[in-house]
């Protein structure tokens, strides 16, 4: 009898065998295998009463990962039969979408119920009727249930009670858990859970909480919370909340936990957040907090965990902070934190600190070294500058330093050397820091060599400087770094080989339990990228064999390329080795080891054949043998390397293939770069769904836009220039909405342009030159809102510029040369195109003056009137152009030259300027019909380079300022009517090497200076007057006048009134003497008398000498 009841009651066991046969833990079978024998009490997670035998615990949660994928289960009605229950955990099962069973709320001595995560759902009605028997009603199901201190439904995310009025029974409740249950519909949620004085804990986290219907808006709140014991409350991730922090709330006075985090709360914290001086965890994560925070965290003494990130608090860390000094996590990620507190380190406790994505500005201050304890530091993008302290070496247990993006400078110090456990970027005087594990220091200003001791970093596993300032050559020991998994020095200055690193990583072997274990070890990731690296590439890369990515692209290292080189590169995925001076020699039977899904060998010389190679990369999506030196035709095998569904991005531009193209209709390029090739014939057929760039310029292709290109809807980048393409635009190209830059330039298209476009267009560059277009310009074409720049150049346009240009507001260059516009000039050029860079309007038909209002074009560096018929003087306002008064330009302002290409007259040539165009400053208003003198406001445009005023009307002296105009390289004020000396100060500009005045009325001496003297002499022709080299040396230099000595000497007028008085003086004279000689007649016969002795003298003497020499010349003879 004893024995039998040591054993469990055998209903309640037939019981537990029925539930066992629904429940389905197909992959994790450890919770049913001890369910056999008689003796249910002994089976896992069963209970029984000591006493009575009845099962009073039933535990059915499976032993497996939240995340994972339960199998549908059932659950048994015979669950009824355990009255006795205590505690049940049905949580992590999966019970398909059923609705809680009704059976639940006849366990009236439950005190734990635990049905989170198990996939219980149904819709709760709206009324409870006599509260009768209603299936889904949680009121009938739980409202028996008044023993019940632990309740967590949470996480059954298709449950929706109407309301929370069952609650109302259940007033030992310790712990309520609603998290992830629909209750956007239900009214009073507040008001019914205030009723539960015995709460503890409360979560409601993602439970669609709305303020309006919850009752809590500050007309609907209680007078006072009834649950003031409350220590743990998590509302997080009710994101409909929308609603300032209620006063209400800082009542509970209790709480060591709260996490408000994802609400959309707004409003400053409030000061009484102070009160809650028992918190150890507070959560105010992704919010819309603004304002500071109040000194009052000060007095939250007891808080461990402390979560303000995503928000927008501004102003410093208060210093009250420094009181939390049993703080372990502070995070304060994206806000608009400005200011790091000097008592930072007084927080002795903190192991994670997250302050990155603020405008934090100034020194890191040195007593971040008193944290001792930290862990995870992460400072980066904020404005943060000057050295990283010394007493940085304090923080011996850091594992994670992020410091990238900011201003940081300095060099890296030698007691780096004793980061044993490095794994990041480097910043300054780490030296002590042994645990550190994660170090980012990308984007500052981090220079000098990097110190020796960094090859005694053993324990190192990523290194991350780049885009520093940082120089030398790679330190020798850098190659014992064997744990090294990902090192990134891109955009640096580092220069010399790359042997050493090669050579000791090659060596390294893997250490398990301290033996070495024979298996290959390395980088997964090297890259070295845009620095001066030279040398070669040694060939033992070839030897690491956990390489994924290598990237030694933008350097300068040469050599030859063989397959030992790729020899044990067996899981590399990425390849950049473009844009060296690398040439590759494999035989033509290589197959490569590896099957890379990006290859970058621009520049690398892989030719001249095309690489059979490349037929075993059926894997690449991003290929580039562009200037590689390969030349005949494509093979036919190589268009089939990819899948037919696959995308993939294609280079080959800069080298000599030729031939037809097949049909693509099959290939799905994203981006295809033919250009710069020896292609011909009619443009491939393509599938244009997935292109996104295509670039076919520079090649022989002929025939008309195919129509295929309509369904190229996703194109951004289209270039078919320098082809011999006929036809005209069609007029789908309008609707490629997503169309940033169009180029059909340097082609024989012709026609008018389609009038179709509008707003919806993203097109920002269009070059439609050297082409044979007529009509006038379309308005739409103008108008559009992104453009940036547009090139209509060398046409047949005409009509005047069309108005709707007014709204290109983002214009940056306007070339619209070598066509037949007409009209003037329009004013609102320069009040409206204020972001103009480059205006050239040459070789048109524009009439009328050139409007002053042009130099309110702040960023103008060229302007190109020349070849019209404008007339008037030039402005005095041209001295104005504020892009052209200085020397030094903003990078940012030119740095679209950099993309352009231009044709510019300068130094007498006409030249197309495209990699240096973004240094060329130039106004010609050449072969016009302007008049007037030079403005001397012209000479304060000390940034200009080239000026050509030629082929004008102009008057006057060339201006005595010139001299200012210190840049000037090239003048030309040939074909005018200047007048006057050359002035002196011309003989200072430095840069001259290009000067034209002839064909004007200038005299004097041509003032001395290397440049000037060296011109040919054509430079100074068709002026009469002048002299001095490289012309005729003047008859008399020191009676000459010299341009500007003495105050104005040989000025204009003075040497006119010379000139008429020396005239006056000989017409009096001679009229003088000849009336004397009428008038008197003894005076007239004693002059003629005179006149014919000298005669008779003169005749007289020539008989006698001529007589002489006959004389002479006999005896010689």
């Amino acid at each position: 009898m004893a024995h039998f009841l040591e054993l469990c009651i055998e209903t309640e066991r037939i019981a537990l065998l029925s539930i066992k046969a629904g429940i389905n833990h197909s992959d994790d079978q450890s919770l049913f295998s001890s369910w056999t024998g008689h003796d249910c009490c002994k089976w896992q997670g069963v209970s029984c009463n000591h006493e009575s035998r009845h099962v009073i615990k039933l535990d059915l949660r499976p032993n497996l990962p939240e995340n994972y994928d339960m199998p549908p289960s059932k659950l048994n009605s015979s669950l009824i039969q355990l009255h006795h229950l205590k505690h049940l955990d049905l949580s992590m099962n999966n019970f398909d979408d059923s609705p809680i069973p009704d059976f639940i709320g006849s366990f009236a001595k439950l005190e734990y119920l635990n049905l989170s995560n198990a996939g219980f759902s149904g819709a709760i009605p709206h009324t409870f009727g006599n509260l009768s028997y209603l299936p889904n009603d949680l009121h009938w199901l739980f409202g028996n249930l008044s023993c019940l201190r632990y309740l967590d439904l949470s996480s059954n995310y298709d449950l929706q009670p109407n309301d929370l009025h069952w609650l109302s029974g259940m007033t030992s409740l310790h712990h309520l858990d609603l998290s992830g249950m629909d209750l956007s519909n239900v009214h009073d949620w507040l008001h019914d859970i205030n009723m539960l004085s015995s709460l503890l804990s409360l979560k409601l986290s993602y439970a669609q909480l709305q303020a309006d219907t919850g009752g809590i808006h500050d007309t609907t709140l209680p007078h006072y919370l009834n649950f003031t014991s409350l220590t743990v409350l998590d509302l997080s991730e009710n994101y409909n909340l929308n609603i300032t922090l209620p006063q209400l709330l800082f009542n509970l006075t209790s709480l060591v936990y709260l996490d408000l985090s994802a609400c959309s709360l707004y409003g400053k914290l409030p000061v009484t957040i102070g009160n809650l001086s028992r918190l150890r965890v507070l959560s105010l994560h992704f919010n819309s907090f603004d304002g500071v925070i109040p000194e009052s965290f000060g007095n939250l003494g007891s808080l461990e965990s402390l979560d303000l990130s995503e928000n927008e608090l501004n102003g410093s860390i208060p210093e009250s902070l420094s009181n939390l000094t049993n703080l372990m996590y502070f995070d304060l990620y994206l806000n608009k934190i400005g200011k790091l507190p000097k008592s930072i380190g007084r927080l002795q406790k903190l192991q994670r600190f997250d302050l990155s994505s603020n405008q934090v500005q100034g020194w890191i201050p040195a007593s971040i070294g008193d944290l001792r304890n930290l862990q995870y530091l992460d400072l980066s993008l904020n404005m943060i500058s000057g050295v990283i302290p010394e007493s940085f070496g304090n923080l011996t247990l850091l594992q994670h330093f992020d410091g990238s993006v900011n201003n940081l400078c300095g060099k890296l110090a030698e007691t780096m050397g004793n980061l044993v456990h490095l794994h990041g970027k480097l910043p300054e005087s780490f030296g002590n820091l042994s645990q550190l594990q994660y170090l980012r220091m990308q984007g500052n200003g981090i220079m000098g060599g990097l110190p020796e001791s960094v090859g005694k970093l053993s324990s190192l596993s990523e290194l991350d400087l780049s885009n520093n300032n940082i120089n030398g050559t790679l330190p020798k020991g850098m190659g014992n770094l064997c744990k090294l998994q990902i090192l990134d020095f891109t955009s640096n200055f580092f220069s010399g080989g790359i042997d050493d690193l090669v050579d000791g990583l090659s060596n390294c072997r893997g250490n398990k339990n301290g033996y070495d274990s024979g298996k290959m070890v390395g980088p997964n990731i090297l890259r070295l990228g845009n620095n001066k690296l030279n040398g070669t590439v040694p060939e033992n890369i070839g030897q690491l064999s956990q390489l994924s990515k290598l990237n030694l692209s933008s350097n300068s290292l040469m050599g030859v390329l063989t397959e030992s080189h790729f020899a044990n590169l067996v899981n590399l995925a990425y390849l950049d080795l473009s844009y060296n001076s690398l040439q590759l020699n494999v035989s033509m039977n290589w197959k490569p080891p590896f099957n890379c899904s990006i290859i970058k060998m621009c520049s690398c010389k892989v030719g001249p054949v095309f690489p059979t190679w490349v037929k075993t990369q059926t894997q690449v999506e991003d290929l580039c043998l562009s200037d590689a030196g390969v030349s005949g035709n494509i093979p036919a095998w190589f268009w089939d390397i990819r899948s037919p569904m696959a995308q993939y991005l294609l280079d080959l531009s800069n080298n000599n293939l030729m031939g037809r193209l097949p049909s693509l209709k099959n290939k799905r390029f994203n981006l295809l770069d033919l250009s710069s090739n020896r292609f011909e014939g009619p443009l491939p057929v393509l599938d244009t769904d997935p292109l996104v760039v295509i670039n076919l310029s520079n090649n022989s292709f002929s025939g008309s836009i195919p129509s295929y290109f309509e369904a190229a809807t996703q194109i951004q980048f289209f270039s078919l220039s320098d082809n011999h393409i006929s036809g005209s635009i069609p007029s789908f190209f309008c609707n490629l909405t997503y169309l940033e830059f169009f180029d059909v330039s340097n082609n024989n298209v012709s026609g008018e342009l389609p009038g179709c476009w509008n707003s919806a267009s993203a097109l920002e560059i269009i070059d439609l030159s050297n082409n044979n277009f007529t009509g006038k310009i379309p308005d739409g074409l103008v108008s559009l809102t992104s453009l940036k720049s547009l090139h209509l150049r060398n046409n047949g346009f005409f009509g005047e510029l069309p108005l709707p240009l007014i709204k290109a507001n983002k214009l940056l260059i306007l070339d619209i040369g070598e066509n037949k516009l007409s009209g003037s000039i329009p004013t609102w050029i320069g009040e409206n195109l204020s972001s103009l860079i480059v205006l050239r309007l040459r070789s048109n038909l524009f009439t009328g003056i050139i409007p002053g209002q042009l130099s309110k074009l702040s960023s103008l560096h060229i302007l190109d009137l020349g070849h019209n018929n404008l007339s008037g003087c030039i402005p005095h306002s041209f001295g104005d152009f504020k892009a052209l008064v200085v020397t030094n330009h903003n990078e940012s302002e030119i740095f679209y030259l950099h993309l352009e290409s231009l044709l510019i007259i300068a130094k007498g040539l006409q030249m197309e300027y495209s990699k240096v165009l973004s240094l060329v400053t130039s106004i010609d208003l050449s072969n016009n019909k302007l008049s007037c003198e030079l403005p001397e406001e012209l000479t304060k445009l000390n940034g200009l380079r080239f000026l050509n005023l030629s082929g004008n009307l102009f008057n006057g002296r060339i201006p005595e300022s010139i001299g200012d105009m210190k840049q000037l390289e090239s003048l030309d004020l040939s074909n005018n009517n200047l007048f006057g000396t050359i002035p002196s100060s011309i003989s200072t500009l430095n840069f001259l090497d290009y000067l034209n005045v002839s064909h004007n009325n200038l005299f004097g001496k041509i003032p001395s200076g290397t440049q000037l003297q060296s011109f040919d002499p054509s430079a100074y022709n068709w002026n009469h007057g002048l002299c001095g080299s490289p012309l005729q040396n003047c008859a008399n230099e020191t009676n000459l006048p010299i341009a500007n000595e003495e105050g104005g000497k040989g000025d204009l007028t003075e040497m006119l009134w010379l000139y008429i008085g020396l005239a006056m003086g000989f017409i009096i004279g001679f009229w003088m003497i000849i009336s004397t000689i009428i008038i008197k007649q003894t005076i007239r016969i004693a002059y003629f008398r005179s006149i014919d002795k000298l005669h008779d003298w003169i005749y007289v003497k020539m008989v006698v000498y001529s007589r002489r020499l006959k004389s002479t010349f006999s005896r010689r003879n």
